[in-house]
């Protein structure tokens, strides 16, 4: 789900009209989340590299690795 609140599929079946009618209305009323990401220069966390190795063969170490403090965080808005 995007964070305007479309799913992959809705966005899939939009026409040129559809999404030219979305840019006219963001121009007028951006979303919040873009205006406030601006104003508090709020940039993406970068992901840790995960680095594969032949000596995990279950994949353990790589799912480790995405969790480094353990804790698997909810999704925002779903």
């Amino acid at each position: 789900m995007t964070a305007c609140g479309y799913t992959p599929a809705e966005i899939d079946e939009m026409t040129l009209h559809d999404v030219r009618g979305l840019l006219s209305y963001w121009r007028d009323y951006p979303p919040a989340h873009e205006i406030l990401k601006l104003v508090y220069r709020i940039e993406p966390k970068a992901k840790p590299a995960i680095a594969r190795s032949g000596g995990d063969p279950s994949g353990i170490g790589t799912l480790i690795a995405q969790f480094p403090d353990g804790f698997v965080k909810a999704r925002e808005g779903g």
